[in-house]
């Protein structure tokens, strides 16, 4: 063979040769088909995928620890051991724990106490928020500072909160008390007293709060055409009318947002008391997290009843959210 003819051989390329072969250029019958249906699958299924990191997460902190918790006040088990208190095997009692919660009088009485403080609490910091949301929803030259100030608290841990407002609701060194006496208002004893300590924590929780559910409430007013107020301001409407007959419909679902997350926050109320108050004076600022946390830890053999108490609050802010959740749509 001649040199041209070798380089003519080498210049043929391996698609070409496996052209020349019988029946090398198609695929296989029902090839195509195949491939096409893996693709389509894949593709169907990649969304599933992206989610699968969420769902892992979801599983590993939230429904294996709730079902761990269920599965754990069907049983007598203690959580610490000392010299005092020996290990025990689990007793499995069935559902004694719960009969023994709801007879327990004090359990009852931090379970109304908590559910006052929710009552109290949530309508106040959600009026709170409204009026914040309304008054810096307009741009304005130093709305962001304004803004950034009032959200501030949100972003303070409730422990800290807690210990700065002790030091402000001080008897006789308080800043607030002191503010009081320069316009010869005797002194308040804000967490010597049950009442006055119950209506501070209050206090304390919606200045906490309220800026974080301003910004939720600010975002639905965006949501609100502007059409609508110009309209308004044709017919003469007043600003009161106007917020009455535009702004409130319109912001329902946002402001049912803002009860629900209020609420669970509400219910959950533990690190700001332990820090403001302890619990006291005596026990009247105990609730219901903090009574879970001293069964589960300081009563020998408790931890089931201590999960009992955890199912009974998980129950309760279940039926709440679905009970709002249904308010909001029929109100819509």
């Amino acid at each position: 063979m001649s040199i041209s003819g070798k380089m003519q051989q080498e210049a043929v390329t391996p698609a070409a040769k496996a052209e020349m072969k019988p029946g090398g250029g198609n695929p296989p019958p029902g090839t195509t088909v195949r491939s096409s249906r893996r693709s389509r699958l894949a593709k169907q299924m990649f969304p599933y995928l992206l989610l699968l990191p969420t769902v892992g997460l979801l599983v590993t902190f939230c429904i294996y620890p709730l079902a761990q918790g269920l599965f754990m006040s069907l049983f007598r088990r203690g959580i610490v051991v000392t010299e005092r208190v020996p290990a025990t095997w689990p007793k499995f009692v069935g559902f004694d724990n719960f009969v023994a919660v709801f007879e327990d009088p004090e359990f009852l009485g931090v379970l109304a106490r908590t559910v006052g403080f929710v009552v109290f609490a949530v309508p106040l910091v959600t009026i709170v928020s409204l009026l914040l949301a309304l008054l810096l929803k307009k741009t304005f030259f130093g709305s962001g500072a304004v803004r950034a100030v009032v959200f501030f608290p949100a972003m303070i841990s409730l422990l800290i909160t807690g210990v700065v407002w002790k030091w402000l609701f001080g008897f006789n060194s308080g800043l607030i008390n002191y503010v009081l006496s320069l316009v010869s208002i005797e002194p308040v004893p804000w967490l010597q007293d049950a009442s006055m300590a119950q209506i501070a924590v209050v206090l304390v929780w919606v200045w906490a709060n309220a800026g974080f559910y301003m910004m939720i409430i600010i975002t639905g007013l965006t949501t609100i055409p502007e059409e609508l107020y110009e309209a308004a301001r044709i017919d003469a409407a007043s600003p009161w009318r106007a917020f009455w007959r535009i702004t409130l419909p319109l912001l329902k679902p946002t402001l049912s947002l803002v009860m629900i997350l209020a609420s669970v926050e509400a219910f959950k109320v533990y690190e700001l008391v332990v820090s403001l108050t302890g619990g006291g004076p005596g026990r009247s600022t105990v609730y219901l997290i903090q009574t879970i946390y001293e069964t589960a830890f300081r009563k020998p053999n408790a931890a089931g009843i201590a999960a009992a108490q955890s199912a009974i609050l998980f129950v309760a802010l279940l039926l709440l959210t679905i009970v709002q959740l249904r308010m909001s749509r029929e109100k819509t």
